[in-house]
């Protein structure tokens, strides 16, 4: 049954993998380990220029602004001999200002190259402002994909034939084509640096009125883009749930890419031995400990898989998040369910071995002892044996009979409706008195020890047992009453107490193979079995032995 549960939860983790279909929660579990990840250094080599609400009431402008301010911050900026100028905007078309376009595009002529953001419409051949690859721009897709859930966590190699923005940037940096391979499936995961607001930005009018010194641009790559909340281009991202401008997304593209893609998931071979790491644990576990201690290890493991998480992604590596934790979680449950059947099939077992002994409703043992005697004994035998067979099995007059409730009455009951009356004898049993000149207890025919043992010996169906305890042994018959002797016909058990729950179930064992029964052959007298003994039926003869 536990490889039967570990093969389960085995397939569980391997099947949601395989199908992600949990991958909306691996989502959460990225964005969270960017959250606690928080802002990082940004990187040096990349800056920001912003067409921002300044911007706009500086030309008294609305969005699109004129073409020919693009065209004088391309000037400007060239003049600060950045590495690389990247325009996040889109020319379609031709505007309302033929001249604006001219100058636009012969800014592209002086000042390139310069990467522009386009659209591919599946034709191959992009225009900016009208013109097909006009000299000194490099059309790259601005295009971006988010999730499902709205967020955008990856960056893409191609939008239908064009490359995008990022890659178009990185390859003109490195002066050397990216391969596709790098981005399987077309995508891979944007390495944010950190929530909005992490690269240094400028304004574009500060950047016009000559309020940006030139080193600020030097040797950098400088992006450009809409800011202004009017612009609408913003998106939820995985570093932040504060939106973040499409500009400053494609500069975490970027640095992305012209850092090898350091964001990577684990390898699927890898992480389906994570899976069947998770699996196997707790079935190997639940081996020496009981589930409850499973239970506990499962907590402290998810605990510490989670930190092994964060620090994984610390180190560029995306741990597969909740199709461990629920093969964990399924290996877990089936270790309890099956100690809970094993542990019931045990029961049943037993139930189905003593189903001849053990009455449905009736009291399975009657404990029959003295309190100044055997009282620690009774207790712990009661304890063992409610144990392994319920609250409702063990007659103890001690805590079976509530206050109020007539004596003979509670234990003429529970004789006649118990199956088996275990006769404590400890070494004074028989010898016992009230007062040290007085005469027997055994004597007494109103002692209560002595007329539990008559009502138990007169009825043929009970199995009574004398149980010898401290080292006592049996009494001879003519130490007592004539209504009491037939108990020495009865083989006696020997609890040494060393090991009371193995005894116990010696003991109930030999009930059910009736070598502790009543014995029927005339002339036997008692028979002593200690624990672990195996006494011969009266049919085996020492040659058979």
């Amino acid at each position: 049954m536990l490889a039967g549960v570990a093969m389960a939860a085995l397939l569980a983790g391997i099947v949601i993998y395989a199908l992600n279909a949990l991958q909306p929660l691996q989502n959460a579990a990225i964005d969270e380990s960017f959250s606690l990840k928080g802002a990082g250094t940004p990187p040096a080599g990349i800056v920001i220029v912003a067409v921002d609400s300044a911007t706009l009431l500086r030309i008294d402008a609305q969005l699109p602004i004129p073409r020919s301010y693009y065209a004088g911050l391309l000037d400007t900026l060239h003049k600060s001999r950045p590495r690389l100028v990247g325009l996040d905007l889109q020319f379609i078309g031709v505007s309302e200002h033929p001249a604006q376009d001219r100058e636009l595009l012969s800014a592209f002529a002086r000042d390139g190259p310069v990467l522009v953001a386009v659209s591919d419409a599946g034709t191959g051949t992009p225009t900016i402002a009208g013109v097909s690859n006009p000299p000194g721009a490099v059309p790259g897709s601005g295009a971006v994909d988010t999730d499902s859930d709205g967020v955008l966590r990856k960056l893409m190699y191609v939008q239908v034939h064009l490359q995008t923005f990022a890659i178009r940037a990185a390859e003109m940096i490195q002066r050397r084509p990216i391969p596709a391979t790098q981005l399987p499936g077309n995508h891979a995961w944007i390495d944010y640096a950190g929530p909005p607001g992490t690269y240094p930005t400028y304004s574009v009018s500060d950047v016009l009125d000559g309020k940006v010194p030139a080193s600020a641009f030097t040797g950098k790559i400088v992006l450009v883009g809409v800011t202004a909340p009017i612009g609408k281009d913003v998106f939820v991202t995985s570093a932040s749930s504060k939106p973040m401008s499409g500009v400053e997304v494609q500069a975490n593209a970027i640095d992305t890419v012209l850092r090898g893609f350091p964001l990577q998931s684990l390898a699927p071979a890898l992480s389906v031995l994570l899976i069947l790491a998770a699996a196997v644990l707790p079935v190997a576990l639940s081996l020496r400990a009981s589930s409850l201690l499973v239970s506990l290890s499962a907590v402290l493991l998810t605990v510490a898989f989670g930190v092994a998480v964060e620090l994984a992604f610390r180190r560029g590596l995306i741990l597969p998040v909740p199709d461990p934790i629920v093969s964990l979680g399924v290996a877990t449950g089936g270790v309890i369910v099956v100690e809970n059947l094993v542990e019931r099939r045990k029961r049943r077992s037993l139930e189905t071995l003593l189903q001849d002994f053990l009455r449905p409703a009736d009291t399975a043992f009657f404990l029959s002892y003295r309190r100044d005697q055997s009282s620690f004994v009774a207790r712990s035998l009661r304890s063992v044996l409610i144990a392994r067979f319920g609250d409702g099995s063990v007659f103890l007059d001690e805590t079976a009979i509530e206050p109020g409730q007539q004596w003979p009455r509670e234990i003429e009951e529970a004789i006649l409706g118990c199956s088996a009356m275990l006769v404590i004898v400890g070494p004074y049993w028989a010898t016992a008195r009230h007062t040290a000149s007085g005469p027997r207890r055994l004597d007494d025919p109103g002692d209560w020890v002595r007329r539990e043992v008559e009502a138990g010996l007169a009825r043929p169906e009970i199995a009574v047992i004398p149980v010898l305890t401290d080292g006592a042994s049996m009494p001879d018959r003519s130490e007592l009453p004539p209504s009491v002797q037939p108990l020495c016909d009865r083989n006696a058990f020997v609890l040494n107490g060393v090991d009371l729950g193995r005894e116990v179930d010696q003991l109930v064992e030999g009930i059910r193979r009736g070598q502790l029964s009543p014995l029927r052959r005339a002339g036997m007298g008692h028979t002593a079995v200690a624990a672990g003994d195996v006494p011969l039926p009266p049919h085996v003869d020492g040659e058979d032995r």
